[in-house]
């Protein structure tokens, strides 16, 4: 059994897929609710159990950094055999370590041809800085047209002052 978990609370979109608001979710637990069940929602179709990142709240970093975000995986494990959480992007906020620290792995997700290889390796850089253990990496959108590989040579004789 499978549950993902929308951990993006400032750009929620997990609740997308089950055609369901965001009104309820990892925000509400994080905050004090304690009824899962209530903050969960079927993914029939695909197989698997969903919740929403919840209500945005005014500093998602300040939540993340409580004892409520370990206490979630824990009690999520009782029921599930994986818990997922979409992270937002590494860069920029401090979020994703955040949430990073607090899993068992990561898999490092990268849009291909969205971002140049020095912020992915600054990215990989800030989750090593967070004791994340990055277990794997997915590239997303590859297109094989805007793939270029190769070598070459080149000279030329030019005249001039």
């Amino acid at each position: 059994k499978v549950i993902l978990v929308d951990g993006d609370m400032r750009s929620p979109s997990v609740h997308q897929l089950g055609d369901v608001d965001h009104n309820r979710g990892l925000s509400n637990f994080l905050t004090g609710q304690d009824n899962i069940a209530a903050l969960t929602f079927e993914m029939g179709e695909l197989g698997f159990t969903a919740m929403s990142s919840g209500p945005i709240p005014p500093n998602a970093a300040e939540l993340l950094t409580g004892k409520r975000l370990p206490l979630l995986i824990e009690r999520l494990l009782e029921t599930f055999d994986h818990v997922v959480i979409d992270a937002p992007p590494v860069m920029g906020l401090a979020d994703a370590p955040l949430i990073a620290s607090r899993v068992e792995g990561v898999i490092f997700v990268v849009e291909s041809h969205g971002i140049r290889a020095t912020l992915v390796k600054t990215a990989l850089s800030r989750l090593a800085s967070a004791h994340a253990r990055v277990i794997g990496g997915v590239l997303t959108k590859f297109d094989v047209r805007k793939a270029h590989y190769g070598y070459g040579y080149d000279y030329g004789y030019r005249y001039g002052r």
